[in-house]
């Protein structure tokens, strides 16, 4: 892979980049944690010190463009704490567990207050893993698909208890342009997805 040319520091996208945020009520940490930086790598991006990689800029583009919408957001935590199905909705890129489903949390045997908030990743079966892997070829952080159906491996012990033989991840963004992986959990394979 070709590396990007750098790009020059530009004060006037910093002082956007920084009212936006304030506005949207995000903390420079927070928009780190979405855009995998530091926090003070978002402060020298304000400052006009530094710019982002051209890849960040499309990303904060695409977050600028968004409308915060804090109900919606609600209502899809409602929809996943409450739905019967075995489901649970993460971050993207670093797993953390947002929200999860009664019948999920029986599956999974545990108290999940515990997890919640950390990743979920210590967790993932071999065929999690591969799926995670196969997620740069197929577009996922590209939005160039917004879903993924694969089988999967049941685990009856620790670490975790999984029981789902089919797995769909659906992806998409919250108010806050972070994205979201909601994970449905199937006996067998859906037919229409």
């Amino acid at each position: 892979m070709e590396a990007l040319p750098p790009v020059a520091p530009d004060a006037e996208f910093g002082q956007r980049l920084r009212l936006w945020r304030r506005q949207s009520d995000i903390k420079q940490s927070r928009l780190g944690d979405i855009l995998g930086v530091t926090q003070a790598t978002v402060s020298r991006w304000e400052k006009g010190v530094q710019r982002p990689a051209p890849l960040q800029v499309h990303l904060i583009h695409q977050m600028m463009a968004r409308k915060r919408n804090f109900r919606l957001d609600q209502a899809i935590k409602r929809l996943v704490t409450h739905s019967a199905q075995r489901v649970h909705l993460i971050e993207d890129r670093s797993h953390r567990l947002l929200c999860v489903s009664h019948p999920r949390e029986i599956e999974w045997q545990r108290d999940v207050s515990d997890l919640m908030g950390t990743s979920l990743w210590r967790f993932a079966t071999a065929e999690i893993a591969d799926a995670e892997k196969s997620l740069h070829d197929i577009g996922w952080h590209e939005d160039q698909t917004d879903h993924l159906g694969f089988g999967n491996t049941q685990r009856d012990g620790a670490p975790l208890r999984i029981v789902d033989r089919f797995i769909l991840w659906e992806r998409f963004f919250l108010s806050d342009g972070t994205a979201v992986r909601l994970t449905t959990g199937f006996d067998q394979a859906p037919q229409n997805i």
